[in-house]
């Protein structure tokens, strides 16, 4: 019987992580490779978390469940000036000013001339004025990631948006997310209004979406 590779890199610990990591790496590789040559559009969705893709859209994470398997920390896996279109959604926020900018940077690299850039943030400003008004916010629906939340005193509204226990590294709000996309070079950078095709129905309301092309 032939095993799966994750049960034979189950039976190599303690190198089952990397040696798993490696092989689905190399796959993913020759996927990219084999669509790149069927010559279509490729649009992207990165930071996708465990989510297949849909229609035109390949997700990439680093999981089993998306269409690409990569740790975006290396980049992303396209050559130059092969994609039509990057989504992320709820993503940048997991990522300092710095990993920001070069992420920007390597998004402007892989789309062609043209190529739309969308994104999703949660809105920071909403917390922060909570906090400056001393107005309450329903924890059911604002603070849906419960060990993030401390609850001792009107801080901790900040505290959630701006750390989320370790999971968040940045805050956005309309004008600063305009101003970094523009900052690394993408035209026309925008707001844009909830799409229904690629964004999240149960995160609008906490939600800035934007638009930009290279």
């Amino acid at each position: 019987m032939v095993m799966s590779i994750k049960k034979v890199a189950r039976r190599m610990v303690p190198f089952a992580a990397p040696i798993y990591w490696l092989v689905k790496q190399r796959l993913s590789k020759r996927d990219i490779r084999r669509r790149l040559k069927q010559g279509t559009d490729i649009w992207i969705e990165v930071g996708a978390g465990t989510k297949r893709g849909q229609g035109k859209w390949l997700t990439i994470d680093m999981n089993d469940i998306c269409d690409i398997y990569w740790d975006l920390r290396k980049g992303i896996p396209f050559p130059n000036e092969s994609l039509k279109k990057i989504y992320s959604s709820h993503f940048f926020e997991h990522l300092s000013f710095g990993e920001i900018q070069r992420f920007l940077d390597e998004c402007k690299r892989v789309l062609v001339p043209g190529g739309q850039f969308l994104i999703c943030v949660p809105n920071a400003r909403i917390y922060l004025q909570a906090y400056v008004n001393g107005s309450a916010l329903d924890a059911k629906k604002y603070f849906i990631y419960p060990p993030a939340y401390n609850h001792t005193t009107r801080i901790d509204l900040v505290n959630y948006i701006a750390y989320m226990d370790g999971e968040h590294k940045y805050m956005f709000d309309e004008e600063n997310l305009l101003f970094i996309l523009g900052s690394r070079g993408f035209r026309n950078s925008r707001l844009r209004q909830f799409d229904p095709t690629v964004d999240l129905q149960w995160r609008d309301y906490e939600s800035i979406y934007a638009e930009a092309e290279k």
